[in-house]
Formats: C-alpha cells, sequence, structure tokens
C-alpha cells in the first residue's frame, strides 16, 4: 500500500503525461499494491487557492483571481484512491459517535471533477445518482466539468482536523488531506493484514470493491468545500466531490474485502 500526499493541478501538467503516469498507478492495483492520494485542501480550487482562468483550465493559465474549479493530480487518475476530509462537527462534543461533516476548518476537502480523465466504469452509477438528484443548478460549464462524463473525486474521506503532534517537545494540531489520505491507507493496512493471515493475498486497486460496497462507509452529508469565489460542492446523500463515499466503517470494510478470493 502506498499513500502519497502531494499533488499537482491538472493544469499544471499536460494530459499526455497525467495519462502516462496514471497507466503506471494502474500497473500497480494489478500488481496488489493500493495506491492512495490526498485530495487537496483548497476545496474546488488548486494548490495555494489558485483557480483557473479559462472554462477547463484550458491554456493552464491559474490565479487567485480565477473562477474556474482545478482539479487536482494524480487524485482525478481513475486508478487510485483519492481520499478527502472531515471533521466532527463543531457544535458536538468530540465522540466517536457524534456527526462528521466536510472538513471546514483550516482546510476544505478537495473535489470535483477531471478535465483529463473520463469517468470510470466503477463509479458510473454513484456520480450517475450524485447528478440526477444533487446537480448545483447554480454552476455550468464555465466553472467546472458538468459532462457528466468525467471522472469524479475523492473517492472516501476521514477526519482531517485536529491531529495533534509533538515537535521538540510542543504540541500543536495538524489539518488536511495529508492526515485523512494515510489514516484511510492503514485501514487498508489492517484489511491486508487480515487477508494474509487467511492465505489470500492484498486488495490492490480497491475502487471497484469500494463502489460496490457503499454501505460500508459512512455516508456524510454535511459541510461544504467552497473555493474560486463560490461556496464549491456540498456533501448529499451517496457520493459526493468533497466527500466521495464517505470514511471508513472498518468491520464492514473487512467484511467486504475479506470475501473477495
Amino acid at each position: 500500500m502506498i499513500s502519497t500526499s502531494y499533488g499537482y493541478n491538472e493544469a499544471d501538467l499536460t494530459a499526455f503525461y497525467e495519462q502516462r503516469q496514471c497507466n503506471e498507478y494502474m500497473k500497480l492495483g494489478l500488481a496488489g499494491v493500493s495506491v492512495i492520494y490526498s485530495s487537496g485542501d483548497y476545496g474546488v480550487a488548486g494548490n495555494g487557492g489558485e483557480c483557473c482562468v479559462l472554462p477547463g483550465c484550458a491554456g493552464g493559465e491559474q490565479s487567485v483571481n480565477g473562477t474556474t474549479f482545478n482539479p487536482s493530480f494524480p487524485g482525478t487518475c481513475p486508478y487510485v484512491t483519492s481520499v478527502g476530509a472531515t471533521q466532527v462537527k463543531h457544535d458536538y462534543s468530540v465522540t466517536a459517535t457524534k456527526p462528521e461533516a466536510a472538513c471546514e476548518t483550516v482546510i476544505y476537502s478537495g473535489g470535483g471533477f477531471s478535465n483529463v480523465f473520463p469517468m470510470p466504469a466503477y463509479q458510473a452509477d454513484a456520480v450517475g445518482f450524485y447528478f440526477k438528484h444533487h446537480t448545483p443548478d447554480k454552476y455550468n460549464s464555465t466553472i467546472y466539468n458538468d459532462s457528466q462524463n468525467a471522472r469524479g473525486f475523492p473517492d472516501v474521506s476521514a477526519n482531517g482536523a485536529n491531529y495533534v503532534i509533538a515537535v521538540d517537545g510542543t504540541l500543536s494540531l495538524v489539518y488536511g488531506t495529508s492526515a485523512s489520505a494515510p489514516v484511510f491507507g492503514s485501514i487498508v493496512t489492517m484489511i491486508n493484514n487480515e487477508r494474509l493471515a487467511a492465505g489470500k493475498g492484498p486488495v490492490g486497486f480497491l475502487n471497484p470493491t469500494l463502489y460496490a460496497n457503499p454501505a460500508a462507509l459512512n455516508d456524510i452529508t454535511l459541510g461544504d468545500n467552497q473555493g474560486c469565489g463560490t461556496q464549491g460542492f456540498r456533501a448529499v446523500l451517496g457520493w459526493d466531490p468533497l466527500t466521495g463515499l464517505g470514511t471508513p466503517n472498518y468491520p464492514k470494510l473487512l467484511e467486504a474485502f475479506m470475501a473477495l478470493p
């Protein structure tokens, strides 16, 4: 399992390079390696809060004053598992049983739709349901790729707020999908350990099984991922482009993956 917390904007690179690199992630998945990437910390904007100047990021020009959503890479590659960020709602005591929402503290969960990669078959039903029932009618093709044929991200999410770290004896809090991605990765490692103990191989490419078992994740229906002068997308029933399918329910995910050969 590989969990990675850096990334680019799709507009930073050529489509040829991104497609070539994405195919390498496909090879890793087929070899039994799960590839996990953080979805970004600027909502629908790109790194540093930059947005595209032209629809579809044509020309690659980006600016903090841009108005078009700026999807990330490699999170938009259909052969990686992209992880967004959630948080415990502010108006609840911090316990494991309280509702989660899309992260809106310090960072906003990255998410949206690719300008390079088409929608993979494994997420067609989930993303199709989103567009049928929750399409934000206040946005159009000048704001994001609303073709309904593009790869949507993230795939899943995990807590991305208020992690306590110690540096030189001083405690501080950190935030981001750079925290939520390795948390999800640790769940995958636990599942792999159980499969190996049962004489099975590692799970490899995760997404087809994740989308086939949405009930194995906790659906998130609160929060948004603002950016580019907008409120971004909103967390809704089912998959959405800021929390994906939701956060992991380990016992249910373990059951789903242990059922595989």
